[in-house]
């Protein structure tokens, strides 16, 4: 998979949000960089539950700016949680095969993060005890 190829299919799964693309794009060793905590999550596994619960909170989320470097992405976005607007930077770094072996997430401003924050922590609380399981035993 080129870089061109995984970027085509994150924009696919932003469209329409589906957990089997991001099993086709994404490492088996993973490490997504929340807002919210110091530490990346590890694994596939727990990025799929932290990216398909986000694409379920943010509303009318776009990206207005892409810069491609390399196997390095930076993709500027806009969205929506609630009545709040907030902007943020996809930072994405792609492994030799093009799949996603790095994901940083910046989101501002801070009563945005915030709202975001209290949002993901609700939703991931509904979440089944086995998907809790997986998040949890990911240290942060």
């Amino acid at each position: 998979m080129k870089v061109e190829e995984t970027l085509e299919r994150w924009h696919d799964f932003v469209a329409n949000p589906s957990a089997e693309i991001l099993e086709e794009i994404m490492a088996d060793d993973v490490k997504f960089h929340s807002p919210f905590v110091w530490k990346p999550k590890e694994g596939k596994e727990a990025t799929i539950i932290l990216l398909m619960t986000v694409a379920e909170v943010f509303q009318n989320f776009g990206y207005i700016r892409q810069l491609v470097a390399g196997n390095h992405l930076a993709l500027e976005f806009e969205a929506r949680v609630g009545d709040l607007n907030l902007r943020g930077i996809d930072l994405i770094e792609l492994g030799a095969d093009g799949k996603i072996i790095d994901f940083e997430v910046m989101v501002r401003p801070a009563n945005g993060l915030q709202a975001l924050g209290m949002e993901m922590a609700k939703r991931l609380m509904q979440k089944s005890a086995a998907t809790q399981e997986i998040l949890t035993n990911n240290p942060e």
